[in-house]
């Protein structure tokens, strides 16, 4: 008499199981890497339907302030780094700006770690606790650089005068005189890599907001913007000239900056965090990697 009852609770416990089996398969939504942020967003709206707080959203983007704009983009996801053919631990922490130390204890490796091609790492928060933007976002609007913003003393950090370099830039006197300006009105701004605004800007997006209001157009990439224009040598490099870099020891361009003369170049510097003014043969570091330079601002137009 217990035998029906036995087998229609055992029919009842396998179905049960099943369920259960093809809930826990069903597919989650999955949560993009990037939001472009659209009219009536905010960081908290953002936040929760992506399942974050908005804290961490923040620091994801190494923002002081819930304050959003449209068209921004903005990172959903922990920051990661999937390895590459000479990618170092060294180099890397360069890249994103982080310690050695902080790289090495958030993926739990030893110091001698030998990078594999292919191997995700995940990248620390920074010491304000904010993570760098790994997806590069397309400029879609350039960010012309206010030009009213005081400019430093030349003879205070060893630059050359306003009036040299408009002098010796290709393209006369208001072209030098205009991506100086522009390019100064942005020292100081924070790295992020892949930003393209105030906010936040890397290597080539620092670039792109220098030259592009001036009618020189560029790729995105710091590797691609190293096709544009026309080769300079080392000898006859002039104010404004673009000078390439390889920061991450595999031979090919990851790092740009603008030269200025003196020695000197300006850049989005990821491991100082901002736009910085460095000096170019008399560093060692920088020195060592220089790949070349190339020359864009010929007839306002870079082709490539």
């Amino acid at each position: 008499m217990r035998l029906p009852l036995f087998a229609s609770l055992l029919t009842t416990l396998i179905l049960s199981g099943e369920v259960k089996a093809q809930t826990a398969q069903a597919p989650q939504p999955e949560v993009p890497q990037t939001l472009t942020v659209q009219r009536g967003d905010t960081a908290y709206s953002i936040a929760r339907r992506s399942g974050l707080t908005v804290d961490l959203l923040m620091a994801y983007n190494n923002l002081s302030s819930p304050d959003i704009e449209v068209g921004q983009v903005l990172r959903l996801r922990p920051p990661t780094h999937t390895a590459q053919r000479g990618d170092t631990i060294y180099g890397l922490s360069r890249m994103y700006g982080v310690t050695v130390d902080a790289l090495l204890a958030a993926n739990t490796l030893p110091r001698d770690t030998k990078l594999e091609v292919g191997q995700v790492l995940q990248l620390p928060l920074g010491p304000a606790g904010a993570a760098p933007v790994v997806a590069a976002a397309p400029v879609t609007a350039p960010v012309t650089a206010p030009v009213t913003a005081p400019l430093p003393s030349p003879s205070a950090v060893g630059l050359p005068s306003l009036a040299t370099v408009a002098a010796q830039a290709e393209g006369g006197a208001s072209s030098g005189a205009a991506w100086y300006q522009n390019a100064m009105a942005l020292l100081g701004t924070p790295y992020v890599l892949g930003g393209t605004s105030r906010r936040g800007i890397d290597c080539s997006g620092f670039v792109l907001q220098v030259m592009t209001p001036l009618g020189v157009k560029l790729p995105r990439r710091s590797i691609d913007q190293a096709r544009a224009g026309v080769a300079v040598d080392e000898q006859d490099l002039r104010p404004g000239d673009l000078l390439f870099f390889d920061t991450l020891g595999g031979g090919k361009v990851s790092h740009v900056g603008i030269y200025l003369g003196n020695d000197t170049f300006i850049n989005a510097n990821s491991y100082r965090r901002k736009v910085v003014v460095d000096k170019f043969r008399g560093d060692k570091y920088w020195s060592a990697r220089y790949l070349g330079a190339r020359r864009v601002m010929m007839d306002a137009v870079a082709t490539y």
